[in-house]
């Protein structure tokens, strides 16, 4: 039967609370007026695993943040093994044993792994690091996720997958009752997916209560106990695994019938407006042939570190490159750099938004007319009237979720940053797009519509190039797809071949 939070607060009985390792009443939020959080509650066990989803903007984010310390609630509990608690910072968290694992990995690159997992609580003798004690204690808690890896190997060296472990360790030699995770497998092919959930049900078995928040509701599905759905702040519902239903799910989470998340394909015959042969570039690219007309969605696909990204970045004028013939637009070669790729109408939205994608100490007006300002600009001065037109324009057209435009774009859910950094682009003309991640971190129903979109473009003769890690976006929304595998392509799906499992085969 269907539970909800709320309900098991409802009368604020001392045993429900003592049941709970962290539970809030009504516990709220306001920016500017506008609630983020309102009236919550929400009760995490020991020994289990708490999905939270909802859309960008729906209010996890802040709620994860009043929960690890981050943020101080305007209002309502937090109850921690049943006894109110003032989360005033992060430090008071981490000291009860709640610990947090962002999106994006706080790892320090230039330290080794044991320096990062003991980092601020290095073992020291004499007062000198005791690097034995390091290493051995470091090996000890990296066994117990079942890693391999080397504790001083610097973490600028590991893949992804990896890093997640080191956060995970990190977390586990500090004081450990629940573990928040937050996207945790965004930049994670299936493979390494499946590994990482078996550290979480490790953990889930030691007693630890894990929160688990993410927009891939199949993984959701299958790691989670219950799923807590927000929306507009609020909580609207929690299931419980015998009323898992990704249907059901989905309609909780935008409080509607989902556009299906697969575009219709289309078949064209016109000259290709990106033909390379022999594109390279060391050590990423090795001899990478392709070609993608106007009207079409050619995705690019492959495991991280196959070189995907790679031919975003070359045909974008971000790395060197070496090539027997190649045509982009109308230049017959690679641009020489963003200036130019982006003078030739070529845009790029980069797989990092908050280091590449987006200015975040910019607001969303700023953001958006960045491209396109030399067409509302008059003899160096801009015209007001056009250019607050075209950012209202692009706000709805998007669903651009803000305060108002004046709102700086760090203030906004990741999902709504990942719209800004596509929207800037559309007053600009743009007839190559690049797409790195396009939808990484980006609630369901936020993908639906960016699909549209994408979609809607290419039928107005944008040529689109999607490099992603995901199958099934890939699968479900290009007309065609080059695999690549070390660099090189080794297959190129289209039509009926084009599916999540002839894509995952030709990748591994």
């Amino acid at each position: 039967m269907s539970i909800t939070a709320a309900s098991e607060h409802a009368d604020g009985r001392a045993g429900v609370l003592s049941a709970a390792l962290l539970s809030t009443i009504n516990i709220s939020k306001s920016f500017g007026g506008v609630h983020a959080v309102k009236d919550v509650n929400f009760v995490i066990r020991a020994g289990e695993i708490h999905a939270l989803v909802g859309e960008n903007g729906a209010g996890k984010s802040t709620l994860v943040k009043m929960l690890s310390g981050t943020l101080e609630p305007d209002g309502g509990q937090i109850f921690f093994e049943g006894q109110l608690v003032h989360l005033n910072s992060t430090a008071r968290a981490q000291a009860l044993g709640i610990q947090t694992i962002h999106q994006e990995l706080e790892l320090a690159l230039p330290l080794s792994i044991e320096e990062n997992v003991f980092l601020g609580e290095l073992p020291s003798r004499h007062g000198l690091v005791n690097r034995d004690e390091l290493r051995k204690k470091t090996r000890e808690t990296l066994s117990l996720l079942g890693a391999d890896l080397n504790p001083g190997m610097h973490v600028s060296r590991l893949r992804v997958s990896d890093c997640q472990l080191v956060e995970i360790a990190r977390a586990m030699v500090r004081k450990l009752r629940v573990l928040i995770m937050d996207e945790p497998t965004a930049a994670l092919p299936p493979v390494e997916v499946g590994h990482l959930f078996e550290r979480i049900r490790a953990l889930k078995v030691a007693g630890i209560g894990v929160v688990y928040i993410s927009h891939k509701l199949d993984e959701v599905l299958e790691i989670a106990d219950r799923i807590t759905v927000m929306r507009d702040g609020c909580i609207v519902g929690t299931l419980t695994r015998d009323d898992f239903d990704r249907n059901r799910l989905v309609r909780q989470i935008l409080g509607r019938e989902l556009s299906h998340l697969t575009t219709a394909k289309s078949a064209t015959t016109a000259t290709p407006v990106v033909a390379c042969e022999g594109l390279s570039s060391v050590p990423e690219l090795d001899d990478v042939s392709f070609a993608v007309a106007p009207g079409e969605i050619v995705g690019f696909f492959g495991l991280l570190g196959s070189g995907y990204g790679a031919v975003a970045e070359a045909l974008f004028g971000m790395r060197p490159v070496t090539f027997r013939h190649c045509r982009i637009g109308k230049l017959n070669r690679c641009p020489t750099g963003p200036a130019e790729a982006i003078a030739h109408k070529i845009g790029l939205v980069p797989a990092d938004r908050k280091r590449d994608g987006v200015f975040l100490r910019l607001s969303v007006r700023e953001n958006l007319l960045l491209p396109s300002i030399q067409q509302i600009t008059r003899f160096g001065v801009l015209d007001f009237v056009a250019a607050r037109r075209i950012v209202q324009d692009l706000i709805a057209k998007f669903g651009i979720r803000c305060a108002s435009d004046l709102q700086n774009v760090r203030d906004l859910s990741g999902g709504n940053q990942q719209k800004v950094a596509l929207a800037k682009w559309h007053p600009a003309q743009i007839k190559i797009l690049l797409l790195d991640e396009p939808t990484r971190g980006v609630d369901v129903g936020a993908k639906a519509e960016i699909y549209k979109l994408l979609r809607d473009g290419v039928h107005g003769g944008m040529a689109c190039l999607i490099f992603s890690s995901d199958a099934e976006e890939v699968a479900n929304t290009c007309d065609r797809a080059y695999v690549l595998k070390r660099g090189k392509i080794t297959v190129e799906l289209g039509g009926n071949a084009l599916d999540i499992a002839s894509l995952t085969e030709a990748a591994l």
